[in-house]
């Protein structure tokens, strides 16, 4: 930055006292200006207007010709192209017309026949353009300044077409104007002495000019003189104010004569001296005068400045040059009684106390810059080290010697990408900071990996000085990374991509197939838990591993193994073939190798000879693919049907595959769609007691298609089940069972009624289970002891204890349970002791055959006896004849339900057929 030169104190009052006085003289020059642009102004009105009255003139002489040409057009003297006749007509019509010099008429083949003036010889004007004009025209041309071929003389000449009643050219009146008739009209306006007036032929040469005695004056300097003129001209501009044709600069008045097809130029200049010149001559009085005013002023108010601040100047010098020299406890003790001075001098003090807290603070920035964990290096713009601090030095294992004027890419090793510095120096050539990660290498040759902050230190007025870098090693961190990632994307055992990264490069395989096929291949050991228990799991761990390395083995590089279950593995082949046919073949190749080297023995370290079998299955994508999600399903389903088929096998997804997943994709949206609209009704199937009187019902959840077709409840009770879908269905039926116990408790005749519903394990091991029984009850005011729940054996099965206290907080609130399907499970003595069942319900399988199977006959007796003495109730279940429920009530069966009393229905059908309707017989 360049300094500026120091200015006296002298020279600031002067330049403060002049800027003082300058109102003053800027008024006077205003008063001044103002006046000689009114006189200026009154120069262009004047010239404009006999600019004006020049047009009107103009106009004027225009209309004469017009008129003369159409008086000649009609005489009949014209009629007969006779050249006597025609001539004396003209010689007639010139004497009336002031300024023209000749009149007369051509033949169409440009011959003159006609003239006022004599013609000495024949004479031809066809090659003229106000002939050649007049002859396509249908009117009067505008003139040409030619030099007539009969008068000898220059002048301006008009053209006129005659044409006979067909349209014919008879013949080309003509007319000239001389150049008199410019003087005439200047003549006219009577200018003033010192006024100028001249017509020039664009681009120089001029025709007239006024006042005449100066014409050969005015002729010499044209050419270059009259540029401006028509330079204004051509700008629009009207009125100017130029340099005259004779050195004199006028206010004129340029125009260009609209009668004449030659360009012409017109100006009238009126002078300038004589009108302002009163004007000047006062300005320059005024100025003289009021600078003898200020002069004086200024001298005066001079000394009594520099008297007053001289000594206060020296003692603020002194101040601030002991300040400058490191003492910044020096501070100003006298000060000014002027208030302004006594400002500054306050000011000094402050910078002083502020320069040595900030000395305080710079002093704190270098310790700590210097003490900084991080490596810090200082650059100039060409990367030459200026400053590294002691952690640089620890980092790197330089000596601050050794690095000093050197370029920072002595720690680079190549093992940065060439990218990252390219990515760098983009953003510190345009003045921005850059962060990234830097790959460098310590002096005793061993790498680490940094994070680098690197930034551009600005002069005050933005340029770039040096670069400034903090470093932070981060080498730990990034091998915590690795591992990180490692235990995120891999299977620890196998070292295999896990689910999560098979699931992002199946992603991005499926993206990339629009132009040929893939394929995903899962394998799963079979009765790898088999294997687990009689080999233990060090022998399965070892399986797994060793299965892992053979399908490595079988696939190509490319293609991705992966362990995505405890004993599933799936190979994903991104580019199997461009056709179908291709892919088909090589997929099966490929399936093929895969299962037959997992086909082949397990020695596992010093255990005995192992065999396992694997089952696969294989789905193909390519253009036009469903999601990776999809893709997914398919194979899974591939999978799951190979092993239903047995095991040990491999199968392609197919579209019968796909035509149940589809199914079972529709059945689950139908299945949340109904949920959203309550699409579900409960139908109602009776119990009875041993006397066939109605002790209640089962409520049973029924779903009513979109079609009005009921959908089977071993279709989607299953499916709910495995989507979680049953907890908000289950919660629907319990409030529904709860407001119908509401509906029957509020008349005696139904009041005794029980409702049994079934509750689903999911349901039952929800949190908040209790509550929301409890909320339901609250909420319809109902009777609990007249809500029974019925569980099946999954409910109980696992954690028993939670269970006998969820059911124990459930009988808290008068609730009733049963357990359904008792007998089909692996029913367990124990948990009937222990829980806290009212009533058991014998499987209809049992039922149904227990006339005619021994087996069964037993069974339900057994189970009758055993409920007996555990003083539990049991509900047949599948009461279809009435010999089914004699046996059942012979052998002391309190309560039963099936088709022989009546099937699930509605409500209304329920009520109307069981509540009026009289108890059936016992027996037959």
């Amino acid at each position: 930055m360049a300094l500026r030169t120091p200015r006296s104190l002298h020279l600031r009052l002067w330049i403060v006292i002049a800027l003082a006085s300058l109102p003053v003289f800027l008024m006077a020059f205003l008063d001044y200006r103002e006046r000689r642009q009114d006189a200026i102004t009154s120069l262009e009105n004047e010239v404009s207007r006999m600019l004006i009255a020049a047009r009107l003139a103009e106009e004027s002489a225009l209309r004469r010709i017009r008129q003369t040409f159409q008086i000649m057009a009609r005489a009949d003297n014209l009629q007969s192209l006779d050249t006597d006749d025609c001539s004396g007509l003209a010689q007639r019509l010139l004497q009336s017309m002031e300024g023209v010099s000749n009149i007369g008429a051509a033949l169409p083949n440009g011959q003159l026949f006609c003239s006022a003036s004599p013609m000495r010889e024949d004479v031809t004007v066809n090659d003229r353009l106000w002939f050649q004009s007049a002859m396509a025209s249908e009117s009067t041309t505008a003139g040409d300044f030619v030099v007539g071929r009969v008068s000898r003389q220059p002048g301006m000449v008009f053209g006129h077409p005659v044409r006979d009643s067909k349209g014919q050219i008879k013949a080309v009146l003509f007319a000239s104007i001389q150049l008199t008739w410019f003087e005439n009209l200047i003549t006219e306006f009577q200018l003033p002495a010192g006024w100028n007036a001249f017509l020039l032929k664009i681009p120089g040469e001029v025709l007239s000019y006024h006042p005449a005695a100066d014409l050969a004056l005015a002729k010499a300097q044209a050419p270059h003189a009259a540029a401006p003129f028509l330079q204004a001209l051509q700008a629009g501009q009207r009125v100017s104010e130029l340099k005259g044709l004779d050195g004199n600069r006028r206010m004129y008045g340029i125009g260009s004569p609209h009668l004449s097809r030659t360009p012409l130029l017109v100006a009238i200049g009126a002078p300038l001296e004589r009108t302002v010149a009163r004007i000047d001559q006062g300005f320059w009085w005024r100025l003289l005068l009021l600078a003898g005013i200020a002069l004086v002023s200024v001298l005066t108010a001079r000394f009594y400045i520099w008297g007053l601040i001289e000594a206060w100047t020296r003692q603020i010098t002194g101040a601030i040059d002991s300040v400058a020299s490191g003492r910044l406890h020096t501070r100003i003790q006298r000060f000014s009684p002027v208030q302004e001075l006594h400002a500054v001098e306050r000011g000094i003090n402050h910078m002083a106390s502020e320069l040595q807290k900030r000395d305080a603070d710079l002093r704190r920035l270098s310790a700590a810059v210097e003490q900084s964990p991080e490596a810090i290096i200082i650059t100039d713009t060409s990367a030459r080290i200026e400053y590294v601090n002691d952690a640089f030095v620890r980092s790197t294992g330089y000596t601050q010697a050794e690095v000093l004027g050197k370029n920072p890419r002595i720690l680079n090793q190549g093992l940065t990408p060439p990218a990252t510095y390219e990515a760098m120096w983009n953003a510190l050539r345009g003045g921005k900071p850059w962060r990234g990660e830097l790959i460098n290498t310590r002096k005793d040759g061993s790498t680490y990996v940094e994070m680098a902050t690197i930034g551009p230190i600005l002069d005050e007025d933005g340029k770039v000085t040096h670069f400034v870098s903090t470093k932070e090693d981060i080498t730990q961190r990034k091998a915590s990374e690795a591992l990180v990632h490692q235990l995120a994307y891999y299977d620890a055992l196998t070292g295999l991509p896990n689910r999560t990264l098979l699931h992002e490069r199946l992603a991005q395989a499926v993206r990339g197939s629009a132009h040929g096929h893939g394929l995903l291949l899962l394998v799963d050991i079979d009765r790898f838990k088999q294997i687990n228990d009689t080999r233990g799991h060090a022998a399965g761990d070892l399986l797994l591993r060793e299965a892992a390395r053979r399908i490595r083995s079988a696939v190509q590089a490319q293609d991705t193994v992966a362990r995505v279950g405890s004993n599933t593995f799936a190979v994903l082949a991104p580019h199997v073939g461009a056709w179908a046919t291709e892919a088909n073949a090589r997929a099966h190749n490929l399936a093929q190798q895969v299962h037959q080297s997992l086909a082949a023995p397990y020695d596992l370290d010093e255990q005995k000879r192992l065999y396992a079998t694997t089952s696969a299955g294989i789905a193909l994508f390519g253009a036009g693919a469903p999601s990776s999600a999809t893709v997914l399903q398919q194979v899974e389903v591939a999978l799951y049907r190979a092993k239903d088929e047995g095991g040990n096998a491999v199968l392609f997804f197919d579209a019968t595959m796909q035509a149940s997943v589809d199914a079972r994709a529709a059945l689950e949206t139908g299945l949340r769609d109904a949920i959203e609209q309550q699409d579900f009704q409960l139908f109602y199937q009776v119990q009875v007691d041993k006397d066939g009187a109605v002790v209640g019902a089962e409520a049973l959840i029924r779903w009513i298609g979109a079609d009005g077709k009921v959908v089977s409840p071993a279709d989607f009770i299953p499916l709910a089940e495995e989507t979680r879908l049953i907890v908000p269905i289950g919660q629907w039926v319990l409030d529904t069972a709860c407001q119908q116990l509401a509906q029957w408790q509020q008349h005696p005749a139904t009041r005794h009624l029980a409702l049994a519903i079934n509750v689903s394990a999911r349901q039952f091991h929800q949190a908040d289970f209790v509550a929301q029984v409890r909320a339901a009850i609250e909420r319809h005011h109902i009777d609990p002891g007249c809500l029974k729940l019925e569980l099946t054996e999954s409910v109980i099965l696992g954690d028993i204890d939670t269970t006998i206290e969820r059911m124990h907080q459930l009988r808290a609130l008068g609730l009733r349970f049963a357990l359904d399907d008792f007998g089909t499970g692996y029913s367990s003595l124990s948990y009937l002791k222990r829980l806290p069942f009212d009533q058991l319900k014998i499987d209809q399988s049992f039922i149904r055959d227990m006339l005619t199977d021994h087996s069964s006959n037993a069974i339900v007796r057994a189970i009758l006896v055993m409920s007996e003495a555990l003083g539990l109730e049991v509900v047949a279940e599948g009461v279809e004849t009435t010999a089914h429920r004699a046996f059942l009530v012979e052998h002391g069966c309190q309560f039963c339900q099936g088709y022989l009393l009546g099937r699930p229905v509605p409500i209304a059908t329920w009520e109307a057929a069981h509540l009026d309707a009289p108890a059936l017989p016992t027996t037959p």
